[in-house]
């Protein structure tokens, strides 16, 4: 009789495929992205820009990054975010490498917006992917990991990013960086299954955890699905929720190291280091909400219970220590202060893309890439918008303490007309 071998399974598959795929994936996107941020005084002083030249630097890669967020969002619903994904990484890698080539404010901004538009499916090919590979009760922790992933590069790219461009210039950083993006776009490839079911890994039990713990069938988006999205008041309460957040953020991710260097007079190294603690406090953060939204769920049993209340939460402490972190003289206490407020940020997020995958269904890419879509657009105007306020005013407490207050009012009430217990794309309109 023949022998049949046994097929090799991994147990928890899917907590490894989001780890070491997906969370690696997001992660060196993250120190791509990082990467400009952190050079930014140096390449500012050897080309000479204005403040205000820096900014349209900063914000090309926003502007196209945002502009992509939808169609990225609904190909990945479509064709799958295997592919997607893969040819996404691929070609946000190659021109993080040409970043050197720029030679220029023009060749700058241009590289920086083609740069975004290859990461703009990275996002909505994520939450897609995580969509699809865990249960409704899982998803939280899912997302927590992604999140993680995404904070835990900005943490990595900080220290890095200086130490390269203190021994080396700043240029080989973005060669590296591209180069390590390749090798991550293969593995993805390699190891990843848009079925969970089809992975030739997965334990039968698993993926049948998976399937009964969904509460929509895998299919591409009905047409016309995205014109009945845009006639819900939740989906663009989405948007404009996230495009408050991301005024906060933004500082963070764009402004902060030119900020510690040039209003508190800190030297690179200095500055990659102190950088890099907020999004630390965030990593953890967003870890331990994964935790806490799941635990809300399961004793509750209530999506919105588990959804909005922590979202407000976040607004309310993420703009008041903020605003007292602007205020303070010391370094260290505005270091602290810093990073509660980035910290807080992380009971939104976590929030905000378990709410994308309740509402979406089968739109599910279609909402992420609404909502990153409003996010980055505030960060491109908030970086254009940041330089202006300080030009204006010529302080950058001011300046910041305005986005705190805006969006610590707006993105609360936004909230209010969220409910994840109902799905967008399953109402007929």
């Amino acid at each position: 009789m023949p022998v049949h071998k046994r097929r090799r399974t991994v147990p928890g598959l899917r907590w490894w495929i989001t780890t070491l795929l997906i969370g690696s994936t997001t992660f060196v996107m993250a120190l791509d992205r990082a990467a400009m941020t952190i050079a930014a005084p140096v390449i500012q002083k050897e080309f000479n820009f204005t403040l205000q030249q820096m900014s349209y630097v900063l914000a090309a890669f926003s502007w196209t990054y945002a502009l992509f967020q939808i169609p990225s969002g609904w190909l990945a619903e479509r064709y799958g975010p295997r592919r997607i994904l893969f040819g996404a990484s691929v070609l946000w890698s190659a021109f993080t490498a040409l970043t050197p080539f720029g030679g220029g404010l023009a060749g700058l901004v241009t590289v920086r917006a083609l740069l975004g538009t290859g990461q703009a499916a990275d996002w909505p090919s994520s939450v897609v992917a995580i969509k699809r590979w865990f249960p409704v009760a899982e998803r939280a922790k899912g997302n927590s990991i992604l999140l993680g992933s995404l904070y835990l590069g900005r943490v990595a790219a900080g220290p890095i990013t200086a130490w390269v461009v203190s021994e080396l210039g700043w240029k080989p950083v973005f060669l590296i960086f591209g180069a390590l993006g390749i090798i991550v776009s293969a593995c993805w490839y390699a190891g990843f299954r848009d079925d969970p079911a089809s992975h030739p890994l997965i334990r039968p039990e698993e993926a049948r955890l998976i399937l009964h713990g969904q509460t929509e069938k895998q299919a591409p988006p009905e047409p016309g699905v995205f014109a009945r999205c845009l006639r819900s008041t939740q989906f663009w309460a989405m948007g404009l929720q996230y495009f408050c957040v991301i005024m906060i953020m933004g500082f963070f991710t764009t402004w902060l190291p030119t900020y510690l260097s040039q209003e508190r007079h800190l030297d690179l190294k200095s500055v990659g280091g102190l950088s890099s603690l907020p999004f630390l406090t965030l990593f953890t953060v967003v870890l331990l909400a994964g935790r806490l939204a799941d635990a809300v769920l399961k004793r509750t049993g209530s999506i919105w219970a588990a959804r909005v209340p922590v979202a407000i939460s976040g607004y309310l402490l993420s703009a008041t220590f903020l605003i007292a972190a602007m205020r303070m003289d010391s370094v260290t206490w505005m270091t602290v202060l810093l990073c509660l407020s980035l910290g807080s940020v992380g009971l939104i997020m976590v929030s905000i893309w378990s709410s994308a995958q309740d509402l979406g269904g089968g739109a599910t890419g279609i909402i992420t890439g609404w909502t990153n879509g409003w996010g980055n657009g505030a960060d491109a105007v908030g970086a254009i918008l940041v330089a202006y306020l300080v030009r204006v005013t010529g302080s950058w407490s001011t300046a910041l303490m305005m986005l705190a207050i805006v969006a610590a009012i707006a993105g609360p009430i936004f909230w209010l007309f969220v409910h994840p217990e109902r799905p967008i794309a399953h109402r007929k309109a």
